[in-house]
């Protein structure tokens, strides 16, 4: 109920922006470094190659984002912020770190360890499970 709680508090904030959280995902992911190709936004997104070009077109299309040949690699490109991207970007992680303070009002630091600690582990569970679990 908490993941839902914030994953609508999230969609409120992202709203007026008219952005997606995979949007803002990638948005930040390029802001933290420049430059980066689509192969590496696949990893740290962990979408597949199709919804990241899908994306990166949807963030194009709003100029907020412009993919380059890579010199390095001419079959790949490299993603770059905009300047309107990269203000997006950083007015969006203000809001994101006033959101951050906020669910963690009232919680001791070491509790909040305990829940990151427990929180890292259950992905790195999750990313060791089969794909066939279910059947």
């Amino acid at each position: 109920m908490a993941s839902q709680a914030l994953r609508n508090h999230i969609q409120r904030i992202l709203k007026p922006f008219d952005l997606t959280s995979e949007q803002l995902h990638i948005l930040k992911s390029i802001d933290q470094q420049l430059g980066r190709t689509q192969r590496e936004l696949c990893g740290l997104a962990g979408k597949s190659p199709a919804n990241v070009t899908r994306i990166l077109d949807r963030l194009e299309k709003k100029q907020l984002i412009v993919r380059c040949v890579n010199p390095n690699d001419r079959r790949s490109s490299l993603v770059f912020l905009t300047e309107p991207g990269a203000e997006l970007s950083s007015v969006v992680s203000h809001l994101f770190q006033r959101l951050s303070a906020c669910i963690e009002e009232n919680i001791d630091t070491n509790d909040m360890a305990v829940v990151n600690r427990v929180l890292d582990q259950i992905e790195a569970n999750l990313q060791k499970l089969p794909e066939d679990l279910g059947e």
